[in-house]
């Protein structure tokens, strides 16, 4: 698995307004496409993240928004956390493909069930300390959410904190 990735250093430098927008249309097609394993990582998360979020009448954010729904600021801390979570974590990640990794990442995350590192794959014991990692790591990051902002665009809750 090869981890190309931006330090969360480099996402500060990042432009501001129009060309932010641009930024934010870039990294939605690298995610669409597929284009590297950050990428199909980051997909996993966000698609999980819809999924497993709620709007006030307890409805998935999945089944209302989309990717394109993600505001450009949240997208973006979203791709610099994780960009940080591959490299901090690469040679742990080899044990799952890409997109489960990102679900697993979110879940565990959040506390949704760290479990599901597990798998019937990782039948070895160095899969099973890699997991263990995984799990460790996941869990350092800290729990986030996604929410509907005043400006009708979904916000994670910690978007300012990354940028």
């Amino acid at each position: 698995m090869t981890i190309e990735t931006a330090s969360a250093l480099e996402t500060r430098q990042l432009p501001q307004g129009r060309k932010r927008a641009s930024v934010h249309r870039e990294i939605l097609t690298h995610i669409e496409n597929g284009e590297n394993a950050l990428f199909r990582f980051l997909r996993g998360y966000m698609e999980i993240a819809l999924g497993t979020s709620h709007d006030d009448n307890d409805m998935p954010l999945g089944s209302d928004y989309d990717l394109t729904s993600i505001a450009p600021a949240s997208l973006i801390s979203a791709w610099a956390e994780c960009s940080q979570f591959c490299r901090e974590c690469e040679t742990d990640l080899t044990h799952l493909d890409d997109e489960r990794n990102g679900r697993n990442f979110w879940l565990t995350r959040n506390r949704c069930g760290s479990s599901d590192y597990y798998d019937a794959t990782a039948n070895d014991e160095l899969a099973e300390f890699a997991m263990q990692q995984l799990i460790r790591a996941s869990e350092s990051f800290g729990k986030v959410y996604l929410f509907i902002g005043a400006d009708r665009k979904l916000h994670f809750s910690n978007e300012r904190i990354v940028l």
